[in-house]
């Protein structure tokens, strides 16, 4: 399902015959962009797989996953940050299907570039904002071109979230228990003007109680347990961890997916037969955070300094060298 070339690449991490980044024109932004490799991409709606070129790839994750106003180290570092995992993807055959598909709960975001388009122009974006914004991540993915993360030699997981205001998450916390060396809580700055960086959620009593029943988190709940909901503990970046629910302990994870929570950095309250989430950040919060790496973008980091801060111990390697 991999081209032969791109195939080489993945497994081994050495040195292929392939061209060499395409250079930036001087006459106003265009770029020769399209690459030498191919993916082969799992249309989840059609269920057809799609031989696609790796370059389109990249920009149509980009384009879906970050806003194109932000700043371009930002737009690098997550262009970066994609082709990894894409690599990761295909270098660990986790696709049953082509080497990647275009669901965002399962891979990356894809969203063709002409829908994405018009996605900007109801948005009331220019053709000019929307010409100038494709550009610059098209410069992003050539001027990174073969650049990908690694930890120990090994391709990392690269996971990115939208918004994590004062710290990431570990993804012990998360998984399992699981712990990724790389995958660490570190501190975080944020723009406070981001528009999901708070919110709040309300649900009723009765919803609560039969969305968790219908999903066998308890057997029952009654009002006077529903009143008496409590936090039981914090993760290590101060996020929630369970609550109680009566006799039940529940993973904040959980509710999050559940109850369609921004994130598990969420304070509650209960009155009149409803629970009341008010949450800060957006995403699960473990590795890069979007809105963080455009903050470090405005204070004068690059792609590299975003990278290495938001994942441990990392290098960033070419593998077309």
């Amino acid at each position: 399902m991999v081209s032969a070339i791109l195939l080489l690449t993945i497994i081994v991490l050495a040195v292929i015959d392939s061209k060499k980044p395409e250079e930036v024109k001087k006459e106003e932004t265009k770029i020769e962009f399209e690459s030498n490799n191919t993916i082969e991409l799992f249309r989840s709606r059609t269920g057809q797989i799609e031989t696609i070129d790796l370059n389109y790839y990249l920009l149509c994750v980009v384009a879906s996953e970050m806003p194109f106003k932000y700043e371009y180290e930002a737009l690098k570092a997550q262009v970066v940050v994609a082709r990894t995992y894409l690599f990761n993807k295909i270098k660990n055959n986790k696709e049953e299907q082509g080497d990647v598909c275009d669901d965002f709960a399962h891979c990356q975001a894809f969203h063709d570039i002409e829908n994405l388009e018009e996605i900007w122009k109801n948005k009331g974006f220019t053709d000019e904002e929307i010409h100038e914004g494709e550009e610059k991540i098209k410069r992003a993915i050539v001027e990174s071109d073969g650049e990908i993360i690694t930890y120990n030699n090994q391709i990392i997981d690269a996971l990115f979230h939208a918004s994590s205001p004062e710290k990431t998450e570990d993804a012990s916390a998360i998984w399992l228990g699981e712990d990724i060396p790389y995958l660490k809580s570190v501190e975080n700055v944020e723009d406070e003007s981001y528009e999901r960086r708070q919110s709040s959620n309300v649900i009723s009593y009765s919803t609560f109680k039969n969305t968790l029943i219908d999903k066998g988190y308890i057997d029952d709940l009654s009002i006077e347990d529903f009143d008496n909901i409590k936090i039981c503990d914090y993760t290590q970046s101060g996020r929630v961890k369970n609550i109680s629910v009566g006799p039940y302990k529940i993973k904040a994870e959980n509710l999050r997916t559940l109850f369609g929570l921004y994130s598990t950095n969420f304070k509650l309250s209960v009155s009149n037969n409803n629970i009341e989430f008010n949450v800060l950040g957006f995403g699960h919060g473990v590795g890069l955070s979007q809105v963080g790496a455009d903050t470090y973008a405005k204070l004068g980091k690059n792609y590299s300094e975003i990278i290495h801060h938001y994942y441990t111990n990392v290098e960033i390697i070419n593998i077309n060298n």
